[in-house]
């Protein structure tokens, strides 16, 4: 038998092949967006905290500006701190910062318990409408050390620098607090995004570049493993192959009965329309269904007569044997409900759990069916095969009793070129025929292993 790729996934199992084609080369892709996305971010973020340190220089040189301007006017007679500091804001003309990152449009001075002495919101004719709420709603942050507090804010959908610093008298107490609205310049922006854009490009190039490096070597390591798993489940499908053979002889049968049975109940299957994962579970089960024969002793298994009903129940014991030896495989596990349920009938007088009707398992049912009619068609020790005829007629005897009706149904539309193909045959073309099936439900190569 060719060497077939066991598929174990479920209903959530996805394409091995579809995830490295597809999904891999879009998750690089789009972890190469959301990854050059961040630091895109970062550069902005830190293009803007330059310019917010840039803006803090400012405030500290206008400051000083503003410290010899008070200084002047507290020499007039009468003159109070709060007045000088108005009358000096008074006196600029032009905005006391402008740069290339762009200008303070709002000052506001507060003495050192938070009461505010004096304010100018620069008519540069630039301020968006947003400008004027923003400075009757926003917080004060006193900053508690030497160090000025900033944070970039966004005003009528453009970006600002609000800054607030602490202004030291001679002896180093705080003497007033200084609190500023710096409006970004057109072209600090352009520079700011550029930047952005200029690093999100760079990051997405490096990653491209390193994810078509690193292709090749996830598809070569990854047919490695389709080639290493076609292996593994090859031997395991021998293994089933063998141990279903051994059983069968030593039944006094051939393990032609195997391939011919798993032949009719694939084929049936396909008809009443089970998925993948139950069709690889009834494979199994076809070959695996008499293991637990390996227990029952010569004398019961091979006695040419009718067995007694001591004897019978001990027969009957071969299917919890059978139980119990795929259990110890969790890759044999889902052949439990051929294993087990093989010998249940529809009417509810089968064994071991007198199941009825849909309580049998579907698989069960199906195999149930192609088991007889293998049976009744074959030469067996004990007979003459009956004829097709014959046998159709006591499966459909038994529809509603022993089988299930619907699938009896179903059955026998097939059953007339299922039984000019593979009744009767022994030859090593049963095993080609079959091979068909099991490459198609536990397939071959990258093209169908799932993950």
């Amino acid at each position: 038998m060719n060497a077939p790729v066991f598929q174990p996934g479920g209903s959530a199992s996805r394409g091995l092949k579809a995830f490295v084609h597809r999904t891999l080369v879009l998750r690089l892709l789009f972890g190469g967006i959301g990854v050059a996305a961040l630091f895109g971010a970062t550069a902005l973020l830190t293009r803007y905290d330059v310019i917010g340190e840039d803006a803090v220089t400012h405030a500290i040189n206008g400051v000083e500006r503003l410290r010899t301007a008070v200084q002047v006017n507290l020499q007039v007679p009468g003159t109070t701190l709060e007045l000088a500091i108005q009358r000096s804001l008074d006196g600029i003309t032009q905005p006391s910062i402008v740069s290339r990152h762009g200008q303070f449009v709002f000052e506001r001075y507060y003495e050192a318990d938070g009461s505010i002495l004096a304010q100018r919101v620069m008519a540069t004719g630039a301020q968006p409408p947003q400008l004027d709420a923003f400075v009757k709603q926003s917080p004060t942050r006193f900053p508690t050390g030497d160090d000025p507090w900033k944070q970039t804010v966004d005003i009528g959908g453009r970006p600002h620098i609000h800054v607030a610093l602490a202004i030291p008298d001679r002896q180093g107490g705080t003497a007033v607090y200084g609190e500023g609205l710096y409006a970004l310049s057109d072209a600090a922006i352009d520079d700011a995004w550029r930047a952005a854009f200029e690093t999100a490009a760079y990051v997405v190039l490096i990653v491209l570049s390193t994810s078509l490096l690193l292709y090749p070597v996830i598809l070569v390591l990854t047919r490695r493993l389709a080639s290493f798993s076609e292996r593994v489940l090859a031997a395991n499908l021998e293994i089933v192959q063998v141990l279903g053979s051994a059983i069968a002889q030593r039944d006094s049968d051939t393990d032609a009965h195997n391939y011919r049975v798993t032949l009719y109940a694939v084929q049936l299957a396909e008809a009443a329309g089970l998925d993948a994962d139950a069709m690889r579970a009834l494979i199994k089960g076809s070959f695996l269904h008499d293991v637990g024969k390996i227990g029952i002793r010569d004398r019961i298994l091979h006695k040419p007569g009718r067995l007694d009903a001591e004897e019978f129940s001990v027969m009957q014991g071969h299917v919890e044997h059978g139980l119990q030896i795929i259990r110890r495989s969790e890759w044999l596990a889902d052949a439990a409900d051929v294993v087990g349920s093989h010998h249940e009938k529809f009417d509810g007088s089968g064994y071991p759990r007198r199941l009825q009707g849909e309580a049998i398992p579907m698989a069960a049912r199906i195999f149930a069916i192609c088991d007889v009619f293998d049976a009744l068609t074959s030469r067996r020790p004990y007979k003459e095969p009956f004829s097709f005829e014959q046998s159709m007629q006591i499966l459909e005897r038994g529809s509603g009793g022993h089988f299930d009706p619907v699938l009896v149904g179903l059955f026998a539309g097939l059953a007339k070129d299922l039984h000019a193909r593979y009744g009767g045959r022994e030859d090593p073309g049963l095993h080609k025929a079959l091979n068909q099936f099991v490459l198609r439900y536990f397939s071959g190569g990258l093209d169908t292993l799932m993950y």
